[in-house]
């Protein structure tokens, strides 16, 4: 079992010991994603995308008690452009998954998307990063797939919210069992 610590952002496994999340393995395997942005702007994108991704939860569950301001609402309205064209319907949202005691993290979505399962992420980067969110996804997907034996996803996909009208559904690339275990080793959590 796997508690997530909010404090701290942590995951304790078992009540006995903190395991890594797909955040920090990522950090690992990424150190330079946001070297050039100064401390104060990814707080404030942090806490947009935060908000943003807290809004469209409340709004798949029918209560919404988080306010969005106008820019965050054009984007907000772009997801719900998304969902009425690839005819979206959300199954399952931020569940704590993990594999085995090696690491562990909170997807956002599983949908199903015209009719086939997707394991998805929202993003709300100006730019995409697809490299990044294949690992992210992946990761995800292998920790799923250890606690609810079965298929694969259908497919992995992030709905990309950026500012203006510029939202996109897309398709993410699986990593490969041996990519991902050799990103693990890589980033020392095997």
């Amino acid at each position: 079992m796997v508690e997530f610590i909010e404090k701290g952002h942590l995951y304790l496994y078992d009540d006995l010991y903190i395991i890594p999340s797909v955040t920090q393995i990522l950090q690992k395997m990424f150190p330079d994603k946001y070297k050039n942005v100064p401390d104060d702007i990814l707080k404030r994108k942090s806490k947009y995308g935060t908000q943003l991704h807290k809004y469209i939860e409340e709004y798949e569950k029918g209560i919404i008690t988080t306010t969005l301001n106008y820019i965050q609402e054009a984007s907000f309205n772009q997801y719900i452009k998304l969902k009425d064209k690839y005819n979206i319907e959300v199954l399952e949202q931020e569940q704590i998954v993990h594999y085995k005691d090696i690491y562990a993290g909170t997807f956002d979505m599983i949908a199903e998307v015209n009719g086939k399962r997707y394991l998805i992420d929202i993003k709300a980067t100006a730019k995409l990063d697809k490299e990044y969110l294949s690992c992210q996804l992946s990761l995800y997907e292998k920790a799923y797939l250890y606690l609810h034996s079965g298929k694969k996803f259908d497919g992995l996909a992030c709905i990309w919210l950026p500012k203006k009208d510029l939202g996109q559904f897309v398709e993410i690339e699986r990593k490969s069992e041996k990519e991902i275990k050799d990103l693990l080793k890589k980033c020392d959590v095997i």
